[in-house]
């Protein structure tokens, strides 16, 4: 009995915690649907409406795609995934990003990003507050 009951509870368990490819709470990265923003720049949105308030996306950047130093009217928090990339502040300051860094942009603090690596840089966000982005001259 005590085999039988053991076997039972890790079917549960097991069937409590498969993430299903897509569903309204889980989405495989092979079924993200990305939308260049500009060339070598593509979001990936995961939930919300970037253009309407809270939301999250991947981000990707291939190498020497263009970002140029910009702000943002909300902050964002980030975790990096793939690539190497180095983020770019307007005092001077930079940090050199590898997977499974974390990394926050405040609102409106000045950042551009450059991606170093061959392979694409890729980085999810979240933001409680719609997505917008000013060009620093």
């Amino acid at each position: 009995m005590l085999i039988v009951s053991i076997f039972l509870i890790t079917i549960s368990l097991h069937s409590a915690v498969t993430i299903h490819p897509q569903s309204e709470s889980a989405i495989s990265i092979d079924a993200l649907q990305w939308q260049e923003m500009v060339p070598g720049v593509a979001f990936a949105p995961t939930h919300g409406d970037w253009n309407e308030g809270a939301h999250g996306k991947y981000v990707s950047i291939v190498k020497d795609a263009v970002v140029p130093m910009h702000t943002h009217s909300a902050g964002y928090h980030a975790v990096f995934i793939s690539g190497k990339m180095t983020n770019l502040y307007s005092d001077g300051g930079r940090l050199h990003l590898s997977p499974g860094d974390y990394f926050q942009i405040d609102a409106m603090q000045p950042h551009a990003h450059d991606c170093t690596s061959d392979e694409p840089c890729v980085f999810y966000t979240y933001s409680d507050q719609a997505w917008d982005i000013q060009i620093k001259e």
